[in-house]
């Protein structure tokens, strides 16, 4: 397997490219439904199933990142009488962004 394709099939690295840069990213996720099921889908199966919880979207955020250049960090914020928020953090131009 290609180290280059971070374990995903040509398809799914193809998907994740053409999201192109952190405002994609955000985009594909913010058109993507919302569930609350208690899951840790990968970014694989988030793909193919086209939802996902605040996790899920982080590390499928984190995913795509990658695949366009982008060294990911995530960062989960936990809360006290909330759910926890998770978000994929990337710099570029010398700036910090995140993606939730």
């Amino acid at each position: 397997m290609n180290p280059d394709h971070f374990g995903l099939t040509p398809k799914e690295l193809r998907k994740l490219r053409s999201l192109k840069n952190p405002h994609g990213i955000q985009k594909f996720l913010d058109a993507m439904p919302y569930h609350l099921a208690d899951t840790g889908w990968s970014p694989r199966v988030v793909l193919r199933e086209n939802t996902s919880h605040c996790f899920e979207g982080a590390m499928f955020a984190a995913a795509a990142l990658r695949a366009n250049g982008y060294p990911p960090l995530v960062i989960d914020l936990e809360a006290e009488h909330d759910t926890d928020h998770v978000v994929a953090v990337y710099r570029q131009h010398g700036h910090w962004g995140a993606i939730a």
